[in-house]
């Protein structure tokens, strides 16, 4: 499965990456959100993990610019923050999970693996 991790945060995004490459899932990673939006339609992602706040854009702006975009409006996104306004802020959006940092990675592996078997049933 191919994963995309957006977050400006390069030592959150080399423990994801190797935590999923660990779980045999192909992983890209993104610190520069501007380069996950223009790169992530091209690359046939399953699902995509994204943190809510960082500099260029935020998380929800982004899951705006994917959903209006007809190769990425169907990911899975999972938005994820350190923030206790995730929950309120995602409420309004089209997110499949919300994760709260800091997160023990099996509770990550499980929603990833819950989102997929709910969108295969689909």
């Amino acid at each position: 499965m191919k994963i995309a991790v957006i977050d400006n945060e390069k030592g959150i995004l080399l423990s994801i990456s190797i935590f999923l490459e660990m779980e045999k899932h192909e992983v890209y990673t993104f610190n520069l959100p501007l380069e996950a939006i223009k790169c992530i339609p091209e690359l046939s992602i399953d699902i995509i993990i994204l943190d809510l706040y960082m500099p260029e854009i935020n998380g929800d702006d982004i899951v705006k610019i994917f959903r209006s975009n007809h190769k990425t409006k169907d990911i899975p996104i999972i938005l994820f923050s350190a923030h206790d306004n995730i929950f309120k802020i995602a409420k309004g959006l089209e997110v499949q999970g919300i994760i709260k940092k800091p997160f023990i990675f099996k509770e990550l592996i499980e929603l990833i693996n819950k989102i997929l078997i709910n969108d295969k049933s689909n």
